[in-house]
């Protein structure tokens, strides 16, 4: 995985981030795909110009793209991101090439790191599942810092804790953070159901809090993630209608005339203004290895990190519904609310 520093401008990711609000508004669930150039048959966003120039910087040529935006810090549990459609209809996972987080806006006072498990790909304790006798679990802890990509594996599970030392309270304290949150049966939220159920979005304001742009590259002999489409704004039919040729170019050209000559009277010929910045103006972050994780043994007081996982047993691919590791908790503590540093560990799997 890699992290890189000074990716975007600060004014650059401050349009961004307007630009991803406006994308969000307009599409059925936030997210949308895009062919890169020159695979690409319509005309790129601003959005996408972006987003295309941090890849073609990294050395990254993929075709396919799929990409969304949050401007609120919630909570989000361990998973991988996949094609959820396949999972729904054929019971399989299906994971993109490279993930990818751009951090646009963070409020001062706010953290909101990033957690990888580079080792847990596709599902939680698949390695153990498998054979690998191995009890170690690598973190790796990615503060949310204006400008900076993360980039990692597809596959790889990740989450964003909130409150960011959240996965080290107790159950009692957990239980409680879930009542304020509006799920006020801890059991019933260990029920897979219940869990389905949940929202996101639940309880966000209007405030800007931690505000990513994410973005995935799909492997170009498979095709993209099911059920999500292009923009609408460049031409892309909303989901559900069909229109003859006709109607299709006209609409594609009512689009074209309107919001892309609006877009760049505002952001200049080619969106420069909010393309990222040269290669060699980013900085690469090293992740510092905090203490390796020590061993409990008879300690009547083991240090427990509780890492809450994402969605039913076809997903995260564990029999429960949390994982249980022991580690250096303070260190750990001290990295989760850490501003800027990128700080990684391993931790022991709790037997």
């Amino acid at each position: 995985m890699k992290v890189y520093e000074n990716a975007f401008n600060p004014s650059a990711c401050e349009m961004l981030h307007y630009l991803a609000v406006d994308h969000h508004e307009r599409t059925n669930d936030g997210s949308s795909t895009f062919d890169r150039p020159p695979h690409n048959r319509r005309p790129l966003t601003p959005l996408e110009n972006a987003i295309d120039s941090a890849l073609t910087e990294m050395g990254d040529e993929t075709k396919l793209v799929e990409y969304w935006s949050r401007d609120e810090y919630m909570n989000v549990d361990a998973h991988t991101d996949i094609d959820e459609v396949m999972l729904e209809e054929k019971g399989k996972l299906r994971c993109p090439l490279e993930s990818h987080v751009l951090y646009l806006e963070v409020k001062d006072g706010i953290v909101g790191p990033t957690c990888v498990f580079p080792g847990e790909q596709i599902g939680w304790g698949q390695n153990e599942q498998n054979g690998n006798k191995n009890k170690e679990k690598e973190l790796v802890i990615v503060p949310a810092v204006q400008g900076r990509i993360l980039r990692f594996s597809g596959g790889a599970m990740h989450a964003v804790p909130n409150p960011a030392h959240r996965w080290l309270m107790s159950k009692e304290e957990e239980k409680a953070l879930r009542d304020e949150e509006g799920n006020s049966d801890y059991e019933e939220w260990l029920d897979e159901e219940a869990f389905d159920d949940m929202d996101e979005d639940d309880d966000c304001d209007d405030e800007i809090e931690r505000s990513v742009l994410l973005f995935n590259t799909w492997a170009d002999e498979e095709p993209g993630p099911q059920g999500v489409n292009g923009d609408s704004a460049t031409g892309a039919l909303p989901e559900g209608i069909e229109l003859s040729k006709e109607d299709a170019a006209a609409f594609l050209k009512s689009q074209e005339e309107q919001i892309f000559a609006q877009w760049e009277e505002e952001y200049g010929k080619g969106y420069q203004a909010i393309i990222c910045n040269p290669f060699s103006e980013w900085k690469a972050v090293s992740i510092q290895n905090i203490e390796e994780a020590r061993s409990v043994g008879d300690s009547t007081s083991p240090e427990t990190v509780n890492v809450s996982l994402m969605g039913t047993k076809k997903r995260r691919l564990y029999p429960k519904q949390y994982a249980a590791l022991q580690g250096p908790k303070d260190q750990v503590d001290a990295a989760l609310r850490e501003a800027s540093k990128v700080s990684g560990v391993r931790l022991q799997i709790d037997d």
